[in-house]
C-alpha cells in the first residue's frame, strides 16, 4: 500500500507541476511598450501606415518550413507532370499512356492544397489595423484568400505574448494576444520573436496600456 501511495503522490505532484506550467504559458508575459523613438525607427520586416482614423502594420510570414515545403511540392509536381506526359503515371489505378487535358487538370488539383500550405507559411501576410473602435487582424495566404479577426476595444486593452496552442519543433511558441471587453484575439505564433515583440510593443504604445494592466487581466476565451 505504501508503494502505491508514493506513486499516487508523485503522479499528483507531476500533474500539479504540469498544470502550473501550462497556466504560466497561457498567462504569458506583458509586452514591452515601444517608445516614440523605437516606433519611429520601425522594424526592417514590418511595414507601417497611418491614416486619419487608424494605424496599420504589415508583415510577411516567410518561414523556412514554408519555403522548403513549397520547393519540395514544386519539384515533386514537376516530376509527376513529366511522368504524365511521358505515359508513365497511373491515375486511379490506370496507366495514362495518352494524357488529355483533363488528366493534367486532375493532377493539378491534387497539388492545390499542398501549394496553399506552402504559401501559408512563406508568402502569407498579416495586416494589423489599430483604431479606437476595434483591433483588426487580416491574414491572407493570397490577396483574396484568408481570414479576418475583429476585436472591439474599450478603455482597457491588455497585450501579452502568451502560448495559445501553437508549437514549433515540439516546443510551445508565443502568440501576440490582445484582450479587451472580456474577449481576446491572437495572431503571429510563427512570426520571428523580434517581429512579435515589435508588433506587441507597437499595439501597447497605441492603446496606452500599462504593464500592470497586462499582468492583472485574466484570460477569457472567445465565445
Amino acid at each position: 500500500m505504501g508503494l502505491f501511495k508514493d506513486l499516487e503522490t508523485k503522479l499528483v505532484s507531476i500533474k500539479k507541476l504540469a498544470d502550473a506550467r501550462n497556466a504560466a504559458l497561457h498567462a504569458g508575459r506583458p509586452a514591452k511598450a515601444l517608445t516614440a523613438e523605437e516606433l519611429a525607427k520601425g522594424h526592417p520586416k514590418v511595414t507601417s501606415s497611418v491614416d486619419f482614423q487608424s494605424v496599420g502594420y504589415g508583415v510577411r510570414l516567410g518561414t523556412w518550413f514554408g519555403w522548403i515545403w513549397l520547393a519540395f511540392t514544386c519539384v515533386h509536381g514537376a516530376f509527376m507532370f513529366a511522368g504524365l506526359s511521358g505515359g508513365t503515371v497511373k491515375m486511379n489505378g490506370t496507366l495514362i499512356t495518352q494524357p488529355h487535358w483533363w488528366n493534367y487538370l486532375s493532377l493539378s488539383l491534387i497539388y492545390v492544397p499542398f501549394l496553399l500550405i506552402g504559401f501559408a507559411f512563406s508568402v502569407a501576410r498579416y495586416r494589423v489595423t489599430l483604431s479606437d473602435a476595434a483591433f483588426v487582424v487580416r491574414w491572407r495566404v493570397l490577396p483574396y484568400l484568408g481570414w479576418t479577426w475583429t476585436l472591439p476595444v474599450g478603455d482597457g486593452v491588455a497585450v501579452t505574448l502568451a502560448f495559445r496552442g501553437s508549437s514549433e519543433n515540439k516546443k510551445p511558441v508565443e502568440s501576440v494576444v490582445i484582450m479587451s471587453l472580456g474577449k481576446e484575439t491572437h495572431f503571429g505564433a510563427f512570426l520571428p520573436v523580434d517581429v512579435k515583440e515589435f508588433l506587441a510593443g507597437a499595439i501597447r504604445h497605441y492603446y496606452g496600456e500599462t504593464a500592470a494592466e497586462a499582468v492583472s487581466t485574466p484570460f477569457i476565451p472567445n465565445n
